[in-house]
C-alpha cells in the first residue's frame, strides 16, 4: 500500500503546499482521494497518472476536497479512447464516492457543463455514503464513518486483505468516530489544521491529534491539511509531548509514504 501525498494544504493560497489530494496505490488497484482545485495536474506533476484510476473518493464537499471533479470528468471524455486527443486507453465506468448529498451537487455541474462531462462510452457510477462497509472483487475493502464537521463528512479505511490498513480522517473536529476509525488501521492520514491555541469547531489541533492516536492505539499517524498558522515541526513536538509513542510524519506535498 502506497500513498502519495499530492497536497497537504488547504483553501489558503501558499507557495509551498495546495489544496487536499492524495492518491492511494493498493496492490493494482488506485484510488484518488480529495482531488481540490488543480489535482489533476498535480497528479500527473508526481509522474502518476490521474486518469488511470479505480475511483474517487470524497470526504466532504467542499472546494478544497472536490473542486477538480468536473475537471476530472472533463479530461476523462476527452483525453481517453483511441479517438481522443491523448491517450488511447480504454475508459472504465467511473466511481465517485463520496458523502450524501453528493449526487445533487452532480446533478448541478450536468446543469452547467451537460455533455462536456458525460459520454455514451461509459457510466458515471456514483456511491453515496454515511456508515458504510463494502469490499471490491479481489478483496479490497472499504468503511467510511461519519465525522464531525460543518457539512455532511466521512472518514475512510482502506484495508488491504491480509494486510494493511489506512484511516483517513477527512476534515473533522475530535469525535470518537475518528477515535473508532484509526483504532481498525495501521496508519491514519490526519489534519492536523490549526495550533491548539487557534482552535477551531470542525477542525483538529495537534492535541486533538494526540488523543486521538494515544486512544486508538494507532502505529502511524501522516499529518495534513496545514494552515499557515500550523508549523507542521511544532505540531509533531506537541503530540509527542503529550505521549503519543507511535511514528509521526509531517506531511509534505510530493511524499510517499508506504503502509
Amino acid at each position: 500500500m502506497e500513498l502519495t501525498l499530492i497536497g497537504t494544504g488547504t483553501c489558503s493560497p501558499v507557495k509551498d503546499r495546495t489544496p487536499a489530494c492524495y492518491f492511494l496505490r493498493v496492490g493494482t488497484s488506485r484510488i484518488i482521494i480529495d482531488p481540490g482545485p488543480g489535482a489533476v495536474s498535480r497528479i500527473a506533476h508526481r509522474g502518476l497518472d490521474p486518469m488511470d484510476v479505480d475511483a474517487i473518493f470524497l470526504s466532504h464537499h467542499h472546494l478544497d476536497h472536490s473542486a477538480d471533479v468536473a475537471p476530472w470528468l472533463f479530461s476523462y471524455k476527452y483525453c481517453l479512447g483511441p479517438n481522443s486527443a491523448g491517450s488511447d486507453q480504454p475508459r472504465r465506468d467511473p466511481l465517485i464516492v463520496a458523502p450524501e448529498g453528493f449526487r445533487k451537487i452532480y446533478d448541478g455541474l450536468l446543469d452547467v457543463y451537460g455533455s462536456m462531462m458525460l459520454s455514451d462510452d461509459y457510466k458515471v457510477q456514483i456511491e453515496e455514503v454515511n456508515r458504510t462497509e463494502w469490499e471490491w472483487p479481489g478483496g479490497l475493502s472499504f468503511r467510511s464513518i461519519p465525522m464531525l464537521h460543518f457539512i455532511p463528512s466521512v472518514g475512510y479505511l482502506f484495508k488491504k486483505p491480509d494486510g494493511p490498513a489506512l484511516a483517513y480522517s477527512g476534515d473533522t473536529g475530535f469525535c470518537e468516530e475518528l477515535v473508532e476509525l484509526a483504532a481498525m488501521a495501521d496508519a491514519l492520514l490526519v489534519e492536523c489544521s490549526l495550533p491548539d491555541e487557534r482552535r477551531m469547531e470542525g477542525h483538529m489541533t495537534p492535541s486533538d491529534v494526540a488523543r486521538v492516536g494515544m486512544e486508538s492505539g494507532v502505529g502511524k499517524l501522516i499529518l495534513t491539511h496545514f494552515y499557515p498558522m500550523m508549523d507542521p515541526r511544532a505540531a509533531v513536538e506537541t503530540i509527542r509531548a503529550a505521549g503519543y509513542s507511535g511514528e509521526i510524519i509531517a506531511g509534505e506535498d510530493g511524499m510517499v509514504v508506504g503502509i
